[in-house]
């Protein structure tokens, strides 16, 4: 159907101006019967080709639709005009207008959605060539410099990390690109695991890192991009460039894995180090990551991954790069020997000849009880067991002239130090040289031995059967005496089982004993928290004669033990005080 917008008049095209009526009105121009085309009325003759499709093809639609033109009277008939079209036979999208769009993509149509997304296809392939051709300069480029480098003096390199940023030279990240991940394009590179091209800005970051290293020594830093991926297990160290080396020591260094993700990283990343220390020693790989591990030694020590580096390059390293670390470390060695993880380096570090004498003079500058107290004991025991293999004794007579009337202080101290004590029994392997600890020890039995550290001591001396008799005697003859408390009480009780009937005897009358004015140690038991069950049990081993022994010393000391509550059931259970009934319990009269 064709549009009419007046329903009593035909529409027709205007007249265009400039060109004659005569000779053209006879002629109209029919439009093709095939499918709708972008021309609204195609001619029929070659000899046409302005007429219609031409000269109205660019008018507008007020124009046709006769805006602006003289106006004329409701219905009146309108005389055909120049280029007027026989009514039905011009298809409605061949007059396609923004008030009737077209069926097809003609003039007046709308665009065709496939149409346009063949458009923009070929917009991102034609993107991508562009890329891809970059992509290929990029690597000549690189390969070009790279034979420059190599012909030129290590001196007379230009600094590459002074290159401006990546937004206006791309290439300066393909410059440090090795020649395999530069072959495979932008993704991947240098084993940092890019996949597209705006992570290339984090080459300009660690470029800008690397030109710092020469300016200051004692700071260094890592892109947090690269941060990431080792943590995060991501980067490949298949083909690590030496620039890298320094920023991965460094990470290693001030990162303590907080999950197994990103201890697996940071293990990933100091095995890949340390292949590099296998390398031979002159070689530049090598010889940067041991610069940087000495760098970093302190703080290496102290970290779970970077402990096991410096183990590496103890191992590995020349003499001289050994004695170089130790010498970066030596002011801080008790506290890295006390560190859960640096005490690992410096047990390796002193079982090597070459570092024995610079770690165990540290530790004999810094003093022997202060640095037995701290978590070094780990460092002294592995020291003093190599000492005995290799029959030094000279350091243990030291010792036991520095810790003379300290070794019971030292035992009570602390965890370590009471571990330290013990060791002694374990290392020194000689009966002699452990006789003056071990009579420190007897001698101040009750302190130790009711003490939350020292008890632990005991307990490792009455293990040793060449020492058991003489630790059980100590503690029936101790004064104070040794149940008082609930630890005192079990080596109390061990004794007494163990000895036999000797051995009660030999309590009873210790116990008892009052000679220089000392109050008897059966009054210090009773009036404790825990006496009363003690002293129980020992009743009920006694003999009459015994019985009546602890009765009249219990007489004697009757109103020192009216003070405590366990004081006045011994009092009663010996009949020296009668039971209170229980009106006088009660209060009543």
């Amino acid at each position: 159907m064709s549009f009419q917008p007046f329903g009593s008049t035909v529409w027709t095209p205007p007249t265009p101006t400039g060109e004659s009526s005569q000779g053209l009105t006879t002629r109209h121009t029919t439009p093709p019967s095939g499918p709708g085309s972008p021309d609204i009325a195609t001619p029929n003759l070659p000899s046409e080709p302005g007429m219609w499709s031409e000269r109205y093809r660019s008018m507008s639609t007020g124009n046709m639709m006769g805006i602006g033109m003289t106006p004329m009277a409701y219905g009146d008939i309108r005389r055909p005009q120049l280029g007027d079209l026989p009514q039905n036979q011009v298809t409605s999208h061949a007059l396609a207008s923004p008030f009737m769009p077209g069926i097809d993509n003609g003039t007046w149509g709308p665009p065709i959605p496939q149409r346009a997304s063949t458009q923009r296809s070929v917009s991102l392939e034609e993107r991508l060539a562009i890329a891809e051709e970059k992509i290929r300069e990029l690597t000549l480029e690189n390969t070009r410099l790279r034979e420059r480098s190599v012909t030129s003096p290590i001196g007379m390199q230009p600094n590459i990390h002074s290159s401006p940023s990546i937004s206006t030279r791309p290439s300066v990240i393909f410059d440090n690109l090795n020649p395999a991940y530069a072959s495979m394009g932008y993704g991947g590179l240098n084993g940092l695991g890019f996949s597209k091209l705006e992570d290339l800005d984090l080459g300009h970051q660690m470029a800008k890192h690397l030109a710092r290293d020469g300016e200051s020594k004692s700071a260094h830093t890592a892109p947090q991009q690269i941060i990431s991926s080792i943590l995060h297990g991501t980067f490949n160290f298949a083909d690590l460039r030496i620039e890298y080396i320094q920023p991965i020591v460094w990470i290693i260094a001030d990162h303590q894995p907080k999950n197994s993700s990103e201890s697996s990283g940071l293990k990933a990343a100091v095995n890949a180090l340390a292949t590099r220390l296998g390398l031979p020693h002159s070689s530049e790989p090598a010889t940067i990551l041991i610069k940087a591990i000495i760098e970093h030694a302190k703080r290496l020590c102290f970290t779970s991954c970077g402990n096991y580096l410096c183990q590496q390059l103890l191992e590995r390293g020349e003499v001289d790069d050994k004695l170089a670390f130790i010498k970066e470390i030596g002011d801080d060695l008790v506290p890295i020997a006390s560190d859960k993880f640096g005490t690992h380096v410096l047990c390796k570090a002193i079982a090597m000849k070459e570092l024995e004498e610079p770690i165990s003079a540290a530790l004999i500058k810094y003093g022997i009880f202060d640095s037995m107290k701290t978590g070094a004991r780990r460092l002294w025991r592995e020291y003093l067991e190599k000492c005995r293999q290799m029959k030094q004794f000279d350091i243990f007579q030291k010792i036991n002239e520095d810790l003379a009337g300290r070794w019971a202080d030292l035992a009570c101290n602390n965890e370590h130090g009471s571990i330290a004590v013990q060791q002694v029994f374990e290392v020194y392997g000689s009966q002699e040289l452990m006789e003056p600890c071990f009579k420190e020890l007897l001698a101040e039995i009750a302190r130790i031995a009711n003490n939350q550290f020292g008890h632990f001591v005991v307990t490792k001396l009455i293990g040793y059967p060449h020492l058991y008799k003489q630790t059980c005697d100590a503690i029936l003859a101790s004064y104070p005496p040794v149940a008082t408390t609930h630890h005192g009480v079990n080596f109390a009780k061990i004794a007494l089982t163990e000895g036999g009937r000797a051995s009660i005897m030999k309590y009873v009358e210790a116990i008892c004993a009052h000679d220089d004015g000392r109050t008897p140690g059966i009054v210090a038991i009773a009036t404790s928290s825990i006496g009363k069950a003690h002293l129980t049990f020992v009743l009920s081993c006694l003999t009459p004669s015994e019985h009546a022994r602890i009765r009249q010393t219990c007489r004697a000391y009757s109103t020192t033990l009216r003070n405590s509550q366990s004081g006045n059931d011994l009092l009663r259970s010996l009949g020296l005080m009668h039971a209170v009934g229980s009106r006088h319990r009660a209060g009543s009269n």
